[in-house]
This record gives structure tokens, C-alpha cells and sequence, in this order.
């Protein structure tokens, strides 16, 4: 075990100064608060071309990030990837608060103010992206956003390579195109594990055929299971019984429909207010709209539509 060295208040005084300085460097849109007086702590910072990597241990620190401190620094339409390695992570933005555990992951939006506790032996990994650089990868992140995030072996895999590409510290053509490989298998396995149950077999033609019925009667709002096992030929028993052997129930169903429609429009259909496609997808107004989309997206459909039109 190492041990942590103590010294003078003066040279506490500086060292703290350096290690904020060295903070804001890599993060321009964050404000920090060292909470401990221990010297121990790392910072090490690369960039690659459009892609920014961090690694940090940094006990007993508060962070401030400022949404509009990142646009301003040209990085409001990025998110930010951290793989939690040690200790714990506490993050609160105005919606949610939770705490990041070791083996979890997170994606955040650099242009969401939101605020960071690290505990005493904090260590972790964060790798700065843009996701309109690969259009394959953006609804992933958008439903992923906000939310602690179970990390697979893809996504380890990915954090892994990530680490390995901060040690390189000569430059190098092909470490672009790996660190892209790295976010693509991070965002393919987050993609992988939203896969819905409802993909599954046995009962692929009830699904397409429910899912069908589903989208002809999107903007209904009378349109719920009862009428949905009557346009089957089905009773509710029945109805229930079906969905429940794939583990899933026809009002999860009708909703994860109208959500997923909506989220479709809403990055798609710039011209259409948010109460226009509550409407048109089911939702009797727009304030019931976002919160359901909040809690099933992590973010409310005005910032998620405001964060795709930052620079």
C-alpha cells in the first residue's frame, strides 16, 4: 500500500491549485472542489483528434459541470463515456441522482449541467465523443444517456482498449479509427442489451401482427389492451398469456411503441412542437408525454430535441 504524504498548507495550497488547473484543462466546463488534503492524486489527458481520453484518481473531489460552459468551449454537442473502476461516484442533474458503483458505466451529455462526488479512492476512465460522427450510434446513446449502465465484456473490452490508447502517447494515424472502434463496441453491446424480449420467439406473428394494429391506431388514446386483444380475436386472458411467456404485457408494448415513434419524430421532424407529437403518438398532453419519456429515455424530449441542434 502506498502511502500518502502529508505536507505543508502552503504546498497543499499549490498542489490543490495545479491539480484543479490540470482539471479544467481536460474538462473546460467543470468546476472543482478538492475535499481532501491528501497529494496522491493523477490526471492524465490525451486527445485524438475529435476524441478526448481521461484518467483519473482523484480522491474526495466535488465536480460542477456546466452545460453551457461546454458549448461555449465548442463541446456542446458531445457526450461523455465514464467507466468506473474504483469507488464510488455520486451524480445528481436536475432530473435524477445515483450512485456510480465499480463495474458500472455512464454516458452523459456535455451540454446537461449535472454535478460528480468522487469518494475517497475514486479511479475511472472517461472518453469525450461526438456521437454526430457516426449516425449509427446515436439513438443507442440517447437512450442510454443519464442512467448507470451494467458493463458487459464488449464494454469492459472497450474500456480497455481506450486505456491502452491513453498509454500511446506518440501519435499515430490509425489511433482515430480505434478509438472509433472503441465507442462502436461500447454503444454495440449498451445497443445489445436494449434488445426487447419481444424480438424473441415463440410467438413472432401475435407481435407483428399486435405491433401492427399498435402503429394504426398510434395517435388513439382510447387504444389499450382490451381493444388491442379484441382486434387479434383474442380474450384479455389469452392476450396476457401469449405476451407473458416472452416476458413482456400489451401496455409495455403499446407504450414502447408510441415512445419509440415519438423519439423517431422528435429528431426527425424538427417542425413539429413536442405537444404535436404527443398528440400524434398516443399522449393526452405534453407534460404527462415528457415524463413518461424522461423515465423511459433519461432525458426530457426539449433537451434531448435542444442537444441535437448544439453545434
Amino acid at each position: 500500500m502506498t502511502n500518502l504524504i502529508r505536507a505543508s498548507p502552503d504546498s497543499l495550497r499549490r498542489l490543490a491549485e495545479a491539480a484543479i488547473e490540470q482539471a479544467k484543462r481536460a474538462f473546460p466546463n467543470v468546476s472543482v472542489e478538492l475535499k481532501s488534503d491528501q497529494i496522491r492524486r493523477s490526471l492524465f489527458s490525451r486527445q485524438v483528434e475529435k476524441y478526448a481520453i481521461s484518467h483519473l484518481w482523484t480522491p474526495e473531489t466535488t465536480v460542477e459541470a456546466s452545460g453551457p460552459r461546454a458549448t461555449q468551449a465548442g463541446l456542446g454537442g458531445c457526450l461523455k463515456l465514464i467507466w468506473q473502476f474504483k469507488g464510488t461516484l455520486r451524480y445528481e442533474d436536475a432530473h435524477r441522482s445515483f450512485i456510480l458503483r465499480p463495474g458500472e458505466a455512464l454516458i452523459t451529455a456535455m451540454a446537461c449541467t449535472y454535478y460528480l462526488e468522487m469518494s475517497y479512492d475514486y479511479e475511472g476512465l472517461v472518453l469525450i465523443f461526438d456521437p454526430a460522427s457516426n449516425r449509427s450510434w446515436q439513438d443507442t446513446v440517447y437512450k442510454e444517456m443519464g442512467k448507470p449502465l451494467t458493463t458487459s465484456g464488449p464494454l469492459a473490452a472497450a474500456a480497455a482498449g481506450t486505456a491502452a490508447l491513453l498509454q500511446h502517447r506518440s501519435s499515430s494515424p490509425s489511433d482515430e479509427l480505434a478509438l472509433e472502434s472503441m465507442v462502436d463496441i461500447a454503444l454495440r453491446s449498451l445497443g445489445a442489451q436494449d434488445v426487447s424480449s419481444m424480438t424473441a420467439r415463440p410467438l413472432p406473428a401475435i407481435l407483428l401482427r399486435a405491433r401492427l394494429l399498435i402503429l394504426q391506431h398510434i395517435s388513439d388514446q382510447d387504444y389499450d389492451p382490451d381493444r388491442l386483444a379484441r382486434d387479434l380475436g383474442l380474450s384479455r386472458r389469452s392476450l396476457y398469456n401469449a405476451f407473458d411467456q416472452i416476458g413482456l404485457t400489451p401496455g409495455h408494448l403499446i407504450r414502447n411503441e408510441r415512445l419509440e415513434r415519438a423519439h423517431r419524430e422528435l429528431l426527425g421532424n424538427p417542425n413539429l412542437s413536442i405537444t404535436a407529437i404527443a398528440l400524434r403518438n398516443g399522449f393526452s398532453d405534453s407534460s404527462g408525454f415528457s415524463h413518461t419519456f424522461r423515465a423511459n429515455y433519461g432525458i426530457s424530449p426539449r433537451d434531448l430535441r435542444n442537444l441535437r441542434k448544439l453545434p
